[in-house]
């Protein structure tokens, strides 16, 4: 069976570290063959494995797939200058012009049996498009799937968009029932395609990096959050605030650690030295390898506005670690509240009483990791769900 997954770049990040982890599990079956193409690369390249066929964009496509700061980054001044011009031609034109034109010289004469576009594709973002326009109307397959990584009430798909976009789609796979749910409310037109598949965790290649250094030495107590660092979405500027109540009500025996880079990060650097509590929280800034950061704390929390099917919170639960996480649609089905984790409204006047009870009352947490050690997280779920959806005729 071939097998055709199509992603817009493999910089570090949720979405493209879910596809490294599904490219592992389907390449170990041995009746599929699967190949990649990526309009851009990224640090992630290196894990996909070796027996998957990669194919990447032309110059132009991985400009455009690849974040603004990177380019930049890069100091190379044509490549800049070539990213300004797709800027500006895109609003001149519109991205899905655009995308047309550059994917359009992409298309070859090979026919999949699944073609599986991963990405979301937000309509009112000039880029971060493209999978499902390529898969749609540059891809033959016999049958073919889009990815929902998201809540698509919470991160505003386009209506008409999505109608027109997903009519040709075999599959709607969505990350968790949740949003399954909320994908049948909005497209109920579709609900007959709309199935669910989990994310997929490398559970043994997590534990192994978990011992592959000693990232700091043990406090009292270690809180920790990971993401890409801006505010809108991730709401990581909520920490300092939650650390000036924690100050404030004499609770001064932690350290809170950030694990990330984005837009937002000296602006949360900033007012963590002006709340003055930039004594307790740590910007540890980007890290390929966060497991034995997460090993050695002991909490992981998640302040997201939304999610779809958080890898991170799979990550700590394989690595005994207790979340406390905002209620986000698919927050029940990886959090059991009071058993491994606390499951908040998500406002700080919500999460700042858990978390100062948690830091508190360490005995809770012993508890929570008993539970999480007594009920491993396991992949078989979503082998189930991937199989059904693949192998049917």
């Amino acid at each position: 069976m071939k097998i055709l997954f199509v992603a817009q770049n493999f910089q570090m990040g949720g979405i493209q570290k879910a596809l490294i982890n599904t490219l592992k599990e389907v390449s170990l079956y041995k009746h599929y063959e699967i190949d990649v193409f990526t309009f851009g690369e990224g640090e992630l390249m290196k894990d996909i494995p070796p027996n998957v066929n990669v194919h990447t964009g032309n110059l132009l496509l991985q400009l455009i797939a690849t974040p603004f700061a990177e380019v930049k980054m890069r100091k190379n001044v044509w490549h800049l200058m070539l990213r300004l011009l797709c800027m500006i031609v895109v609003r001149l034109i519109g991205s899905n012009h655009l995308y047309s034109i550059l994917l359009k010289a992409h298309r070859n004469d090979r026919v999949y049996d699944i073609a599986v576009s991963y990405f979301n594709d937000v309509s009112h973002n000039y880029f971060n498009q493209g999978t499902n326009l390529f898969v749609d109307k540059f891809v033959q397959a016999n049958r073919k799937f889009a990815w929902i990584h998201t809540d698509p009430l919470k991160a505003d798909f386009h209506y008409d968009r999505c109608v027109e976009t997903y009519k040709n789609f075999d599959r709607l796979l969505c990350v968790s029932e949740a949003c399954k749910q909320n994908l049948i409310n909005f497209l109920p037109q579709y609900k007959d395609k709309i199935q669910v598949v989990y994310n997929f965790f490398p559970i043994k290649e997590i534990k192994d990096l978990a011992w592959q250094y000693t990232p700091f030495e043990k406090g009292t107590i270690d809180l920790i959050s990971i993401g890409r660092i801006e505010n809108v979405t991730k709401r990581f500027h909520l920490i300092p605030l939650l650390c000036k109540l924690l100050k404030d009500s004499s609770i001064c025996h932690f350290r809170w650690r950030i694990l990330g880079n984005g837009p937002d990060l000296l602006q949360n650097k900033r007012l963590a030295f002006e709340l003055g509590v930039d004594d307790v929280v740590e910007f540890v800034g980007e890290c390929n390898n966060p497991y034995p950061f997460i090993r050695q704390s002991d909490v992981l929390i998640l302040t997201s506005a939304y999610e779809g099917y958080p890898m991170v919170i799979g990550e700590a639960l394989i690595l005994d670690t207790p979340v406390i996480t905002t209620n986000f649609a698919a927050a029940g089905e990886q959090i059991s509240d009071g058993q491994n984790g606390f499951i908040t409204s998500g406002n700080v006047e919500d999460l700042y009483p858990i978390i100062a009870n948690v830091i508190k009352n360490t005995d809770k947490l012993q508890r929570m990791k008993k539970f999480i050690e007594e009920n491993q997280y396991t992949n078989q779920k979503a082998h189930e769900q991937l199989v059904l959806e693949f192998d049917a005729k």
